[in-house]
């Protein structure tokens, strides 16, 4: 890799990554003309800036760090998520299950929560956030704290720790600067999630650190692991059909059985009958009715308009992610030995629910990104520049599907997924 002198030449790299950075954090609205080519101009700085190979571990920390501390004063500006995160911390700090009911169902009972109710972008739908997440959103009541940017800063600080162990955990299992800038320096990274506040990072941090304990032979404290990633998000599920292969039978078994008593002991809080009815629901609601940057699924709704003459999302829906499923289980159980390399599974496993989701939202990409400071993919680096071509939808009266760039994004990102991976011929050690 070439070598860029160091002095000016770095100053202006960084300044190009971080400026665009924060000026969509702190100056523009997603429905802006000027985000994607202000975003544009950051990646291809990043890109650049990836290939200098002359930083040292602590370097390249402190300037990530200090990049993620500037997004510390503003609330996120390509989101709206973190009302919801900050509404279900409030009801459970008062002793309200957030999972029981509806905000609809709830806001005339609690009136001081008014000004919060009408920021929530979906009030008639259930929570889906699993317990762990909505004990970081309970985190800002349990000490004392109400007020919605408070509650919003804390929220972030603990995503910002987050990022931090990642950064650690990806140099500790590679011993290569480049891995850590990779992730490090991503512009979608630092701005969903230390800006946006999304919790994909956790579910990176917890898949990272159980590739560590895997590959140091501790498969129980790895399965654990993983099911504080399931109580994060619940898309680390889809992982475990890999542990029959890579650990054996024996063991796998005992890993479900030890995650399925984490995610119980974990929900005992939250969970009655009422609960998991309207966790299903939300869930269901998920598969059924949302939609956003989908690759295969608009090509199925397509035809279904064609064939059908109405949008065939609450049934193609739920088809789609059975065979993902069943993708995914073939692929776990015949292509995966235990000498395949973790990281590669995991990502097969991801891009094949990506593949065939409904909704992919930027920061669905990012724990591939992660994976390939691991195995030098450059398919996922790729997808997280183009993939913020979704974002091109919006507007000042609402959303509509930009199907052209859509197209281009997956082209793009499939065409070169399916060399890398079928070839098995990651790019990333040629740039």
């Amino acid at each position: 890799m070439p070598k860029w002198p160091l002095g000016i030449g770095l100053v202006v790299l960084i300044l190009g990554l971080a400026l665009p950075v924060l000026y969509i954090h702190y100056g523009l609205e997603r429905s802006s003309v000027w985000l994607v080519p202000i975003y544009a101009v950051s990646f291809v700085t990043y890109f650049f800036l990836f290939r200098k190979t002359d930083f040292t571990i602590y370097q390249l920390l402190a300037i990530a760090v200090i990049i993620r501390l500037l997004l510390f004063f503003g609330a996120p500006a390509l989101s709206d998520d973190y009302f919801r995160f900050v509404w279900d911390g409030q009801l459970w700090g008062g002793g309200v299950n957030p999972y029981v009911s509806t905000p609809a169902e709830l806001v005339d009972s609690y009136p001081t929560y008014d000004s919060l109710y009408s920021q929530l972008n979906s009030p008639n739908y259930h929570s889906t956030y699993p317990p762990l997440s909505q004990y970081i959103f309970a985190l800002p009541v349990s000490l004392g704290i109400q007020d919605t940017y408070l509650s919003m800063t804390i929220i972030r600080g603990v995503l910002f720790w987050v990022e931090i162990g990642i950064m650690f955990l990806l140099f500790q299992l590679t011993r290569r600067v480049w891995s850590v800038l990779l992730y490090a320096f991503n512009p979608l990274v630092i701005l969903e999630l230390t800006g946006n506040l999304h919790f994909e990072g956790v579910v990176v941090f917890c898949l990272l650190l159980a590739y560590w304990l895997y590959q140091s032979q501790q498969w129980k404290s790895a399965a654990f692991t993983l099911s504080l990633g399931i109580l994060a998000k619940l898309t680390p599920l889809m992982y475990l059909p890999l542990l029959v292969k890579k650990i054996g039978i024996k063991k796998a078994v005992w890993s479900y059985v030890l995650i399925g008593g984490c995610l119980v002991l974990w929900s005992i809080p939250l969970i009655d009958q009422d609960i998991l009815q309207g966790l299903g629901t939300g869930l269901d609601l998920f598969f059924r009715k949302f939609e956003f940057n989908a690759g295969l699924f608009f090509l199925v709704r397509y035809l279904g308009f064609w064939v059908k003459g109405y949008d065939v999302v609450q049934t193609a829906g739920p088809m789609l992610s059975l065979v993902a499923l069943g993708l995914i289980l073939v692929y776990a159980l015949s292509k995966v030995d235990k000498g395949t390399n973790w990281a590669k599974a995991f990502t097969v496993v991801l891009s094949i629910q990506l593949l065939f989701a409904t909704t992919v939202h930027p920061w669905y990409v990012i724990p591939l990104v992660a994976l390939s400071g691991l195995t030098g993919y450059l398919f996922p680096v790729v997808w997280s520049g183009l993939v913020f071509l979704s974002y091109t939808g919006y507007s000042s009266s609402g959303y509509t599907h930009p199907m052209f760039w859509i197209g281009v994004e997956y082209l793009m990102v499939w065409s070169l997924a399916l060399f890398e991976l079928i070839k098995d011929k990651p790019l990333l050690k040629n740039v």
